[in-house]
């Protein structure tokens, strides 16, 4: 169960000073920095260690590498036609990008920031994740209605599993693959141990966005969120969120949940222990893809108009955010 954030309440000035350094007090969200990278960048990912972010620049076929202390881009690697979704592996030694354009995944060796192998996959390749012990990363082929296995250690497609029609995106926790099959309005949990669909959850219409922690699984279908909890596959809760389109991201420890409002050019931050929104942060025109950092303390949106990244900062409640 996640621990609830503090209740907001209005009070008066003098009050506000006093509570702002009573511990327990709600965090505070801010966009502390804007970065501009390559062209309409698409996604963004966080290394492990919070240290470095990768944005994939679909216009620029390229992805920016930025330095998260500065917020300054030390980097920019070449890599497939039209560069999309993009994973870091858990130990951070690589990132792989999806070239939808393409059909493949660029492997990036971060210690040098060049392409070290290209791999395969099916027709509209879109996004992709890794496997928590960092032994597979899995993408999504939209036309052929299946997910590739990648072994990382061969960077070789191992497996190739049907799922439902139309797969765009997915997510990974500790144990299992939660897919988003958009033309049947379904949830694809895929066992990564055993590497076979394991259930099929129905949601909403058209589902895209999806983010996992260990207990939940948050599934948008354009306004609504789909809550399920991954005990039992069951949709357990839905919430109205701004806009039709955008990214979602959850914090590990499941106490922060972001969701892109592409349309506003914001990014919605919810509780998730009420499922209710607590502010909403502008970001820039046609926000798409959001990531946080592993402490939760950072996430990172793309503004595919603006050509940035936006860097938001949560704060404790008795903390004053950087300026």
């Amino acid at each position: 169960m996640f621990a609830r954030t503090s209740t907001v309440l209005t009070i008066g000035v003098a009050t506000l000073g006093l509570l702002a350094t009573t511990a327990g007090a709600a965090p505070t969200y801010a966009v502390t920095a804007t970065v501009p990278v390559g062209q309409t960048p698409m996604q963004v990912a966080v290394a492990p260690n919070g240290a470095v972010a990768y944005a994939t620049n679909s216009g620029a076929n390229s992805v920016s590498v930025i330095d998260t202390a500065t917020n300054a881009v030390t980097a920019t690697v070449p890599v497939g036609g039209g560069p999309t979704g993009i994973a870091v592996a858990p130990n951070g030694a690589r990132a792989f990008v999806v070239n939808t354009a393409d059909r493949t995944v660029s492997v990036i060796d971060t210690a040098t920031n060049t392409v070290a192998a290209t791999i395969p996959v099916g027709e509209f390749a879109l996004a992709v994740a890794v496997s928590a012990d960092g032994a597979h990363a899995y993408v999504t082929n939209g036309v052929e209605s299946t997910v590739s296995v990648i072994d990382t250690a061969t960077n070789t497609v191992t497996a190739t599993v049907p799922v439902g029609a139309f797969p765009i995106q997915l997510a990974t926790n500790g144990t299992h693959v939660y897919v988003t099959n958009s033309s049947d309005n379904t949830v694809t949990v895929i066992d990564t141990a055993t590497t076979t669909v394991v259930d099929t959850i129905p949601v909403a219409s058209h589902p895209s966005a999806v983010t996992a922690t260990d207990d939940r699984a948050y599934v948008r279908s354009g306004a609504e969120m789909s809550v399920i909890d991954v005990a039992t596959n069951t949709v357990t809760a839905t919430f109205g969120v701004d806009g039709t389109m955008g990214g979602a991201a959850v914090t590990g420890d499941g106490n922060t949940l972001y969701v892109v409002d592409s349309e506003g050019g914001a990014v919605t931050v919810f509780d998730p222990g009420t499922n209710a929104e607590v502010t909403s942060l502008a970001v820039g025109g046609s926000a798409g893809g959001v990531a946080v950092s592993a402490d939760g303390a950072r996430a990172y949106a793309t503004s595919q108009n603006d050509d940035t990244i936006a860097t938001i900062t949560r704060a404790p409640g008795d903390a004053t955010l950087p300026r």
